[in-house]
């Protein structure tokens, strides 16, 4: 008589809530629809690059820089005679 009145069967299956806690939220957030090519295009129109408008010409040489830039190659030269004299100075 006691094995006829044992206890109902218990599954360890954890409920649906505690598998939504175990889920990080972002990986529920996934498309329905595949995106169309020309709808991925018109999303990615507006992202080209954008022309300078900030170009100036050195006074210096004449050659195209940014505004409020050094020039390259007017940097270059003055570099390369910061060099030169603290090799001198080092050696002198």
């Amino acid at each position: 008589p006691a094995l006829a009145v044992s206890p109902p069967f218990q599954w360890s299956i954890p409920s649906l809530q505690s598998l939504l806690e175990l889920i990080p939220p972002f990986l529920l957030a996934v498309p329905k629809k595949k995106v169309s090519h020309s709808r991925k295009a018109m999303r990615s129109a507006n992202k080209g690059l954008k022309d300078k408008q900030n170009l100036v010409h050195c006074p210096g040489c004449g050659s195209p820089k940014l505004a409020h830039h050094i020039c390259a190659n007017c940097y270059s030269s003055v570099n390369r005679a910061w060099k030169t004299k603290a090799k001198q100075q080092g050696d002198g």
